[in-house]
């Protein structure tokens, strides 16, 4: 499981940048983290990778999904605390989300209807003065 230290809100922004590189159109962000972790400012860094303007990016803690447009696809962020995992999905989120589409989740809980999708996991903690990030990738199984 790749980590890294994160010293800072520039770090983690560039984080992000980083791992956008890596995911594939439809790939989705599943972000775990205490409040203020820096889930939102990782997904500054994922939407600027993307070609993206970061300055548009804002938590989705109070209107639960926020869309962002980018030369690469559309990023659904959204944020499920609330809602739990299959609430953005009775909003209609199902319906509007393309195949190609980004999605980054905050706050996801265990199910969701990701299956058949690239899926990465990302974990950041405090650690010292900054954070930890660990993440995982692969490819979700359909279900059958």
């Amino acid at each position: 499981m790749p980590d890294r230290f994160l010293a800072d809100e520039r770090d983690t922004e560039t984080l992000g940048v980083e791992l956008a590189a890596r995911t594939p159109p439809g790939g989705v962000w599943l972000l775990r983290g205490e409040l203020g972790a820096g889930k939102t400012t990782w997904t500054r860094g994922f939407v600027r990778g993307l070609g993206g303007d970061p300055e548009q990016v804002a938590s989705p803690t109070y209107a639960v999904l926020h869309r962002y447009e980018t030369p690469k696809g559309r990023v659904f962020h959204l944020d499920l605390y609330r809602l739990g995992p299959d609430g953005a999905w009775g909003l209609g989120l199902d319906e509007d989300l393309a195949e190609g589409d980004f999605l980054v989740a905050e706050w996801p809980g265990e199910g969701g209807p990701w299956e058949g999708r690239w899926i990465g996991r990302l974990s950041l903690k405090p650690e010292g003065e900054g954070r930890h990030a660990e993440w995982t990738t692969a490819l979700q199984a359909p279900a059958r």
